[in-house]
């Protein structure tokens, strides 16, 4: 049987997709000011599950170390966050301190789960 961390991380993938597209069906992160921070720390703890979730794996030699966790978290992050520019997904008043607060609460969730799975393994 599988790892549980990879099954977990591609239940909460499938679901984290599933809200998203029916967040941009019903226009959710233009009427409901928060529900972009929810969705920013849910990937990061996504994130943070992924970082795990591989490196459990048998043919993966390595370890979920918060340097990986952090520059996961920057690829992707990062990466998001020029795919929002470049697709015209902001507002260019707001861009700037929008850009940092997604950064933040998405790299807050990405720690937490770094956090909590490290706890957990170091009990067992």
């Amino acid at each position: 049987m599988q790892n549980r961390k990879v099954i977990l991380f591609l239940i909460l993938s499938v679901a984290f997709a599933t809200v998203h597209y029916l967040a941009m069906q019903v226009n959710l992160y233009w009427y409901l000011w928060w529900f972009d921070n929810v969705m920013h720390f849910w990937g990061g703890i996504l994130l943070g599950l992924g970082v795990h979730a591989i490196c459990s794996l048998k043919s993966i030699t390595l370890k979920p170390t918060m340097g990986l966790l952090l520059f996961t978290l920057v690829v992707a992050t990062g990466t998001w966050e020029v795919f929002e520019w470049l697709a015209g997904l902001y507002d260019p008043t707001t861009h700037l301190f929008d850009t940092t607060k997604d950064i933040i609460v998405g790299f807050g969730g990405g720690l937490l789960a770094h956090i909590i799975l490290n706890k957990r393994t170091m009990k067992l």
